[in-house]
């Protein structure tokens, strides 16, 4: 195994000051979910780990006015026992139940999950049905960027070497309905085959807002924005919702790998969609 060194900032701004000097040649680990494995598989080597897990500032769920604020090193753990997320992030807090295993939810931060850019990243998928911002921090001050900007393929992401996720935000969507869906070959400890996460809002018996995200389905984790402009102002009818079905398979680009063929992702996606209005509206 290759030899790393190890720093331990005490404060954010010491975190950005390390960053901003290592460069590429820095590495922030939080829960480390996500790195061990990789150094172990030597898809990373020899770097400086900046353990930022003892910011407290970086932690914590808290509510102003109509937005929620999540801290990058929240855990997944800490999203399921929070009333917050319950209530106003129903769709986050159904895919924190679908999250690996409670060691692993013990460890894992929604930071760490948006900084890995797995295309099957399961805490992803709900912050695009949320319509979240990350929120990421670095000496030269501060940006938030679109969840759905944040992704630019596999692995990869819009973070620079020098920056830090600080934080997501998003919408309060108390008075819409949410579903989150994942589809793996077993119950836990599952990479998605497909997953989805939905979140709708209803203005009588039509649809007022409705989003879709989708995971595994595409390079990125992806909004289904087609889909979302035919459903908006229809009512879910059967035929209504099989039309949107159809269009929401032409918008994932899957893959074929050891877990799923293409052709099959693609059936699953709009299997998905009908599950998901179906648990959502149930």
């Amino acid at each position: 195994m290759s030899s790393f060194a190890y720093a331990v900032p005490k404060t954010k701004d010491e975190a950005l000051a390390l960053l901003n000097e290592l460069g590429p040649g820095g590495r922030v680990v939080a829960g480390c979910t996500n790195i061990l494995p990789d150094i172990r598989a030597k898809k990373i080597t020899a770097c400086t780990l900046v353990d930022i897990s003892r910011l407290a500032e970086l932690k914590g769920i808290n509510v102003r006015g109509e937005k929620v604020t999540i801290g990058s090193l929240t855990t997944i753990n800490e999203l399921l026992h929070s009333e917050i997320v319950a209530n106003h992030g129903q769709v986050l807090w159904q895919a924190g139940q679908r999250f690996a295993d409670p060691l692993v939810r013990n460890r894992a931060t929604i930071g760490g999950n948006l900084a890995n850019a797995s295309p099957a990243a399961d805490g992803v998928v709900p912050l695009l049905a949320l319509d979240a911002r990350v929120m990421v921090a670095s000496l030269a001050g501060e940006r938030e960027i679109p969840v759905d900007a944040f992704f630019t393929g596999p692995g990869k992401s819009v973070l620079q070497p020098n920056e830090l996720i600080t934080g997501v935000s998003f919408a309060k969507t108390t008075t819409m309905k949410s579903a989150f869906i994942k589809f793996g070959l077993r119950k836990a400890m599952a990479i998605s085959l497909a997953s989805i996460g939905l979140v709708v809002g209803l203005k009588g018996d039509k649809v007022d807002q409705v989003r879709i995200a989708l995971g595994a389905l595409a390079p990125t984790p992806l909004r289904a924005r087609q889909t979302e402009s035919y459903l908006a102002g229809n009512t879910l009818t059967p035929a209504v919702v099989a039309r949107a079905q159809e269009i929401v398979r032409t918008e994932v680009k899957p893959i074929s790998d050891v877990r799923a063929s293409q052709e099959y992702r693609l059936h699953l996606t709009g299997v998905l969609l009908k599950r998901a209005f179906e648990a959502a509206l149930a």
